[in-house]
């Protein structure tokens, strides 16, 4: 593997006296709102600007729900800033209750990015969300094998948007293909869009963790690598 970058990265799983029932979305919805309501002076911990207008980045804090805590993940400023909060001394209102943080595990790494000389092989934890309303009429319309190119299409260039937002230039071609995958309906800001769920292999190195894709803030597109390698 050849090195591209490395970026320093924080997770803390959260855990509450009680947390929120529902489904993923709506857990991670809580704790996205929540969390950025208390910092609302810090945008990248809601992604908005002072007039409530949405900021067109890849978030450097986003948001997740695993295991009945809740997750929130730090890139380069950020992974330091999530370091230095007092998270055991926050209480959180989600669904009208106040939730107090009992416990913080922080977990600090180093993310690395790089060129493999083999395919990777990732699994995608949460389904990655790919369409927005325009392109995913005109996918219904494709024939199958129309179908698997214009995913294929989308995997490549919403990870060098990803990749791009965290300041990794790949000097290559990316190469990505889907392997097994699934549909699964997604619930994101009152509507239902279309995720992917299942795994794809890549020629890039990309830490467990990484997401990529629409509303990565949200807890799409988090991937984990495989050990298993599947050469070329």
């Amino acid at each position: 593997m050849h090195i591209l970058a490395s970026r320093d990265m924080t997770s803390v799983q959260l855990t509450f006296v009680s947390f929120p029932k529902g489904a993923y979305a709506k857990k991670v919805g809580f704790l996205r709102s929540s969390l950025g309501a208390f910092f609302k002076n810090d945008d990248r911990f809601h992604q908005h600007d002072e007039e409530g207008k949405l900021h067109y980045r890849y978030p450097h804090v986003q948001y997740r729900w695993d295991n009945e805590r809740g997750i929130v993940l730090g890139w380069e400023e950020s992974a330091q800033t999530l370091r230095d909060i007092s998270w055991t001394e926050l209480s959180l209102p989600m669904e009208s209750v106040q939730r107090p943080v009992v416990e913080a595990t922080i977990y600090i790494s180093e993310g690395l990015f790089g060129v493999s000389d083999r395919l990777e092989r990732y699994l995608l934890e949460t389904p990655v969300l790919l369409f927005n309303q325009n392109n995913y009429r005109c996918f219904q319309t494709m024939s199958q094998s129309e179908k698997r190119i214009e995913q294929d299409r989308l995997l490549v260039a919403q990870l060098l948007v990803a990749l791009r937002g965290l300041r990794v230039d790949f000097p290559e071609r990316l190469y990505a293909t889907f392997g097994a995958v699934s549909v699964a309906p997604c619930r994101y800001k009152e509507q239902t869009l279309i995720g992917l769920f299942g795994d794809f292999v890549t020629n890039a190195w990309l830490p467990d963790g990484f997401s990529f894709g629409h509303a990565v803030s949200h807890g799409f597109g988090w991937v984990r690598r495989i050990s298993e390698r599947t050469t070329s």
